[in-house]
């Protein structure tokens, strides 16, 4: 039995473009800081919840070098998958030596 063709993936025909990936994660972002659950958030944007907690926090990612007055050299790996399994990613600027965020190899 054949198998489907894989989704996702390095392929870039599969990856979201840029615009809409910030976009659905500044409209999901806007309705949680709203008051509105992820759940809520991503009915009402037509993301599956999944997707909408990505799409948030690789928003907030994506900004938080900004935060800290530094600017980002490239975009964030997106949460919950295998660049980042776990946790907020390891962004460079903040984490490596000399960012503001440096625990000194903690």
């Amino acid at each position: 039995m054949a198998q489907p063709p894989r989704r996702g993936g390095p392929y870039p025909r599969l990856r979201v473009p840029f615009d809409v990936k910030a976009a659905q994660g500044l409209a999901v972002l806007e309705l949680v800081v709203a008051g509105a659950s992820i759940r809520t958030a991503a009915t009402q944007t037509g993301l599956s919840p999944t997707t909408a907690w990505r799409r948030v926090h690789w928003l907030r990612d994506w900004l938080l070098p900004g935060l800290y007055g530094v600017t980002a050299r490239r975009l964030p790996p997106q949460r919950g998958t295998a660049l980042c399994p776990r946790g907020r990613p390891y962004i460079e600027e903040l984490d490596g030596p000399g960012g503001p965020l440096y625990r000194g190899g903690i």
